[in-house]
């Protein structure tokens, strides 16, 4: 009569088990679909990184080209200066009328490059902001890596059955 109760016990222990392995089963689906969605998102955050390394660029670019123009704004204003109201420099009065004019224009273009530039330092912070997600989400994907893995050794266990009882 021992071993009907044994068998019973036995009995209600696999299917505590299976129950268990279904239910690690199913978290299992889930980090699955989880770590694909957060690669996915990765990948988008790693995509706009590299928009950001290419805004930089431009950036950089941008402020050199608004540099120089400023020295050609700086340069041009000495010649204006240098020339006008002084008859005895022997300039014509359109070469002092052209200085104006190219320093005008000059003006212009730096005023221009000045609003980009501090649109594109903006953009770079909104990817800074961005990458600093991205850290982040590649801290929490490698957590639920760990966890999977962990859930998968111990749905292993479980698949290989109970230990034999010591006795």
């Amino acid at each position: 009569m021992d071993k009907i109760p044994l068998d019973i016990e036995t009995e209600a222990l696999l299917s505590h088990t299976l129950a268990e392995c279904e239910s690690l089963k199913a978290q299992l689906e889930e980090y699955r679909y989880i770590i694909m969605m957060r690669d996915r998102d990765i990948e988008n955050l790693r995509m706009k990184l590299a928009e950001k390394a290419e805004f930089k660029s431009n950036t950089d670019n941008q402020e050199e080209e608004l540099r120089l123009l400023q020295d050609s704004v700086h340069l041009l204003k000495i010649k204006a200066s240098g020339g006008m109201g002084r008859p005895e420099t022997g300039q014509p009065a359109y070469e002092n009328n052209s200085a104006e004019f190219e320093l005008e224009d000059m003006q212009q273009k730096t005023i221009h490059l000045q609003t980009q530039l501090a649109d594109l330092q903006e953009r770079l912070s909104e990817l800074t902001n961005r990458n600093l997600l991205l850290q982040q989400e590649a801290s929490r994907t490698g957590e639920l890596e760990e966890l999977l893995e962990r859930t998968a050794r111990e749905l292993d266990l479980l698949k290989q059955g109970p230990l034999p009882d010591e006795e």
